[in-house]
């Protein structure tokens, strides 16, 4: 095997590796820790080498805004289960509710908030 073949491997398996690693960074919201990661080793390898305080106090923030936005999506995935579940307890208890009066449920809709309404009049059934 000559060394343009073994070259070109070397460099696709490299940008194979890149790509995979940003790939799974993007996923996990660690870009900017991996791109700065890549940035020191490679680029601003000089200034790492005479800042390394500074360079890890960089990279701890970087990993810190990470988990923070993890903290807070987690959150707000919390917050949208417990709305979907009450506004399915609200859909359930409204459905009843018509079944006990009576109302046929192909004249009946809900609308964008999760109101049941007359199809004819648009008026709230309950």
């Amino acid at each position: 095997m000559s060394i343009i073949t073994v070259l070109s491997l070397s460099i696709t398996f490299g940008i194979l590796l890149l790509s995979v690693l940003f790939k799974i960074a993007g996923k996990l919201r660690l870009t900017l820790p991996l791109l700065y990661l890549l940035l020191t080793a490679t680029v601003l390898n000089k200034w790492v080498a005479s800042h390394e305080i500074l360079a890890f106090i960089i990279l701890f923030a970087l990993i810190g805004l990470s988990v923070f936005q993890w903290i807070r999506a987690l959150r707000n995935n919390q917050k949208e289960k417990r709305y979907i579940k009450t506004i399915q307890e609200d859909i359930l208890w409204q459905t009843e509710h018509a079944k006990q009066m009576h109302i046929p449920f192909d004249s009946v809709h809900f609308d964008s908030q999760g109101n049941m309404r007359y199809n004819t009049n648009n008026e709230l059934v309950i």
